[in-house]
């Protein structure tokens, strides 16, 4: 049989064949380089995905080595996959939680939570926190972060885990040091100010007293020595006017340290005689606006809008070069306002920085106006402080439920009575102030001392008994004011006269003095040369007031 000759290879199928094998042959390369994830294989049933063993190994390598935990879930929240980091988390062994169920691991309401967040995730990417309980004595906390992942027809949730407890913890001591630093701080501010208060009353109840007792003593001892003996008069007179120096820079740096009226008559009577002076120390123009019907607030609440203003006030006679400025004090239903506003150079908005940060030619804010902050802070209110290139404004609110129980001014007319005894109350709880004065008194023979008080209550329980002809009141008396024992004898017999006696010398006080009611107004430090005048002439019918008269 005949040999069939051979057909010759087509040229062109060799050439393809040659560039298949390269291309087989450069991918086999890549993948043994590692430069291929996954191969496409085409078949029947469509393109399908085959993942090499050693493409995903660095990030198996990365996820299992990072301190979060990851996992795959179903998405019924079974567990396909978790780094140890996340077995760790929920404190179980890594091969009980592959192929278990999320929830198992979780529980009270943080079960029903993960649930939710499990079902969320399906569709979503989902936040959120729950707690577990520990073997340690603390729970903890732990954010879950899950995305839903769809590939190769199947549908997973990949969920991130971080433990946040230390962090909670770390917030929570944090929280827990600033409150007991804002305590601390107005603890501070508070015990600043009862100190104030305590040295003021004894410089005014103790010193001042005693002064005023010396100088009512030279008086009394200018009258009886022989009056030819010009050196005794100038001795005398020289102690007299050191005294009476001396009375009165102690009642001033008392007053500096805590104003009386602040205790005596409230925040209004306060501010107005605070801006009074403030005015004559500075040149600086107040507008005083006050709520007539103001109430009284508790002393810790007048205290702390009295020292925003002394503040605000300082600061503008110090920095903003204000020609002028505006105080009001309002009431609405619920608060009382206090706002200072100054039309100085200011500061521009936001730039609000403490007294350590200053920079050349702008002021800053010093320590007074945080620390009076975080008092009204703790008193339930609010200090705000707006700096603009038009001046500074800060204002202040405090709850009215702050408000204390505050006597009704009356302004009831008195009457002469018709007795004509010449009897006197004497009420000071001073002993040695009570001592002087009735020595005062009965130097004059028309008079005399029909009983004394050393606190309000009695004083008024003495009125009342002994019906004097005039009562001698202290302003600072014990278990109430003098001015609040005042307005309780005039309501009950507006007839009786009432001089103050006092320490506690400026004009505000004789305005809040006569709008009581009160017949006369004698300073203590003066006492020598007004008490027996103004004595004389209450009981004679007039009054007895005449620092207003001669400011009016």
């Amino acid at each position: 049989m005949p040999r069939r000759k051979k057909q010759p290879v087509r040229s062109t199928e060799v050439t393809d064949l040659l560039a298949r094998v390269a291309e087989l042959e450069e991918t086999l390369r890549a993948i043994r380089m590692g430069e291929v994830d996954a191969v496409l294989v085409s078949g029947p049933h469509g393109d399908q995905v085959f993942t090499l063993q050693g493409a995903e190994h660095p990030y198996r390598l990365m996820v299992e080595t990072i301190d979060e935990g990851a996992a795959t879930l179903a998405d019924d929240g079974t567990v396909l996959y978790a780094n140890r980091s996340f077995a760790e988390i929920f404190e179980v062994p890594l091969e009980k939680f592959i192929g278990a169920p999320l929830n198992n691991f979780v529980f009270g309401e943080d079960r029903e939570l993960l649930a939710t967040l499990i079902a969320d995730a399906n569709m979503n990417i989902v936040r959120g926190e729950i707690r577990l309980d520990s073997h340690m004595q603390r729970p903890r906390t732990i954010r879950l972060t899950l995305s839903p992942v769809r590939e190769q027809g199947g549908h997973t949730i990949c969920v991130v885990a971080t433990e946040l407890t230390e962090l909670i913890e770390t917030n929570e001591a944090l929280r827990v040091s600033e409150v007991s630093l804002r305590q601390l701080s107005a603890r501070l501010l508070k015990l600043q100010d009862e100190e104030r208060r305590r040295i003021a009353r004894d410089l005014h109840d103790t010193t001042g007293q005693k002064i005023a007792v010396l100088s009512m003593s030279l008086d009394r001892l200018a009258k009886l020595v022989d009056t030819r003996k010009v050196d005794v008069n100038d001795a005398l007179t020289e102690s007299r006017d050191v005294v009476g120096k001396i009375g009165e820079e102690i009642r001033t740096l008392s007053y500096l340290l805590h104003p009386p009226l602040l205790d005596e008559c409230g925040l209004a009577s306060a501010v107005l005689w605070y801006a009074e002076g403030f005015k004559k120390r500075s040149g600086i123009h107040l507008n005083v606006s006050i709520d007539e019907e103001l109430v009284r607030l508790t002393t810790d609440a007048e205290t702390a809008l009295f020292r925003v203003l002394q503040e605000s006030l300082t600061n503008v006679h110090r920095y903003s070069g204000s020609p002028s400025a505006e105080i009001r004090i309002f009431q609405s239903p619920s608060k009382v306002h206090l706002e200072i506003v100054d039309h100085g150079k200011g500061v521009k908005a936001g730039t609000e920085r403490p007294s350590f940060a200053g920079f050349a030619g702008a002021p800053t804010l010093g320590v007074g106006i945080p620390g009076m902050r975080e008092r009204i802070r703790q008193l339930g209110g609010q200090l705000e402080v707006e700096f603009s290139n038009e001046g500074t404004r800060v204002y202040a609110t405090l709850p009215r439920e702050a408000s204390a129980e505050s006597a009704e001014q009356s302004t009831s007319e008195v009457f002469r009575r018709a007795d004509v005894r010449k009897r006197i109350l004497i009420a000071d709880d001073h002993e040695v102030m009570r001592r002087g004065l009735r020595g005062l008194v009965e130097s004059q023979e028309e008079w005399s001392v029909c009983g004394e008080a050393v606190e309000a209550y009695e004083a008024i329980s003495k009125t009342k008994e002994l019906q004097p002809d005039l009562l001698i009141l202290d302003v600072s008396m014990p278990g109430m004011s003098g001015i609040d024992a005042a307005l309780q004898i005039l309501k009950d017999d507006p007839s009786v006269k009432i001089l103050f006696f006092t320490m506690h010398d400026s004009l505000q006080m004789m305005r809040e003095i006569s709008n009581v009611g009160a017949w006369g107004y004698v300073a203590k430090a003066r006492a020598g040369n007004d008490l027996v005048d103004a004595v004389r002439i209450i009981l004679d019918g007039k009054k007895f007031f005449p620092r207003i008269a001669s400011a009016s």
